[in-house]
């Protein structure tokens, strides 16, 4: 299994010699990192047969990746780095002792007399026909949700129009009657204080009969003589019958 501070030196090596792209690679540890799983659940590759195995496996992840999104020229230069990979851990696999800039040596020979450096990622014909049915299927899956959704909100919109109607249709209340404003009350009480001394005035303007006044009676002055003939009379009875 190759270690990645190792392996990174094979990287640069392909870079300048222009096999894979320099401008990704920081990357390249996805591609290093996948493949020593593998290793580790194979063991370490010591035949053709377990290298192909690694070989399909890579390709598989290529794949996924593929359907993600990535594009064919960087899914080249990852191939090519994992094949690198497969023949570095091939010849470390092979020799139980051997020197770190020999083993690169030997993991580039290996990896241009296999002509790896020619290779492409290319998607089969069988793989594109069932790349393009599941866009398809994804498509029509999505246009159905945008009709049901679509649906969904119409019916919603009638059912409000519905509840409208029946809100206007529905009798209205009666209105209460608006509380009397002090200010109202105000000008009334003061227009019939108006109307009260208007009235009063009125009454007051039409002449009362005059009452009348008690006649004084003068004082019968009493005449002198006439007393003097009364008292001169009952002189007289007096010695008559007195």
């Amino acid at each position: 299994m190759a270690e990645n501070k190792i392996v990174v030196r094979l990287d640069q090596k392909l870079m300048q010699d222009g096999s894979i792209d320099a401008s990704i690679e920081r990357d390249y540890k996805k591609v290093h990192d996948m493949l020593n799983t593998h290793v580790r659940k194979t063991g370490k590759i010591l035949t053709e047969e377990t290298f192909e195995k690694g070989n399909q496996a890579l390709r598989t992840w290529l794949m996924l990746l593929y359907k993600k999104g990535a594009t064919q020229d960087k899914l080249t230069s990852y191939l090519r780095c994992g094949l690198a990979h497969l023949c570095f851990d091939y010849i470390e696999s092979t020799y139980k002792s051997i020197d770190i800039d020999e083993l690169i040596t030997r993991a580039l020979l290996s990896f241009k007399n296999r002509g790896y450096q020619n290779s492409f990622f290319r998607v089969s014909p069988a793989e594109m026909a069932q790349l393009e049915a599941r866009k398809k299927a994804a498509r029509k899956k999505a246009v159905k949700k945008k009709a049901v959704s679509k649906k969904s909100t119409r019916k919603a919109k009638a059912v409000k129009k519905k509840a409208v109607k029946k809100k206007s249709a529905s009798p209205k209340k009666p209105l209460k009657p608006k509380p009397i404003k002090k200010k109202a009350v105000k000008k009334k009480t003061a227009k019939k204080t108006v109307r009260k001394k208007a009235a009063a005035k009125k009454k007051s303007a039409v002449k009362k009969p005059a009452s009348k006044k008690p006649v004084k009676k003068k004082p019968v002055k009493k005449n002198k003589s006439a007393g003097k003939s009364k008292k001169a009379r009952k002189g007289i009875f007096s010695k008559l019958f007195g």
